[in-house]
């Protein structure tokens, strides 16, 4: 049984998926309703890098996890799967990405066999997880992945560096959130990589591990 608070998180992502608004548009609403004074010429462009970023890495066979409904599926380049805990938001990524397969499953328990795979891609999950949980999709993307490449929520002025939040959707229910902002050395520090992307709203760092 999941604890009370992750289940929180889950419920939220289900229940959101449908009318989800992701990019820049999305990304400038969060960060407003933080409280932040937004760039929205800075976002812009930190956002085009990001896209550039990823579409420039080798083509992998890859494991997109907490794919959502399929931002960054996409511009992953290679041949992969898309991983959720959402059915809802995997269905919607059914509806926008072609030729990517998906699997409803846990992040933190992956159905994944050993060296499956080359690269899993993490997009806005990993800020979401606790400590403890850190920990255990660490050791997973390393037993399943060769090369671990993280995105997440950069920490501009005004946002906080680790924070529970609460979250009200259209219909009025609220749900407790846990996410954190991150500059690009703790993320490396973090994954045990080196940068690929240090911004204002936006951090990207990758971690390659070779067998031994």
């Amino acid at each position: 049984m999941l604890p009370s608070r992750r289940a929180s998180l889950w419920r939220y992502y289900q229940r959101r998926a449908p009318h989800y608004q992701g990019g820049v548009e999305g990304a400038y609403a969060y960060f407003a309703g933080l409280g932040v004074d937004v760039d929205v010429d800075a976002l812009t462009a930190e956002h085009d890098e990001i896209e550039r970023l990823l579409a420039r890495l080798k083509p992998a066979a890859f494991l997109d996890v907490g794919a959502g409904p399929g931002l960054f599926t996409a511009t992953l380049q290679g041949n992969g799967f898309a991983l959720d805990q959402s059915e809802a938001a995997l269905q919607r990524l059914r509806t926008v990405v072609t030729g990517v397969p998906v699997i409803c499953a846990d992040a933190t328990a992956l159905p994944v066999r050993r060296n499956a795979i080359a690269r899993l891609f993490a997009g806005h999950l990993y800020g979401h997880l606790e400590a403890a949980e850190r920990e255990v999709f660490l050791t997973e993307a390393h037993r399943v992945a060769e090369e671990l490449v993280v995105l997440d929520s950069g920490r501009p002025p005004g946002a906080q560096q680790e924070e529970w939040q609460s979250r009200q959707l259209e219909d009025g229910s609220t749900f407790t959130v846990y996410k954190r902002h991150l500059t690009i050395d703790e993320l490396v520090d973090e994954i045990g990589g080196k940068a690929l992307f240090d911004g204002r709203y936006y951090v990207l760092a990758r971690s390659v591990q070779l067998e031994s």
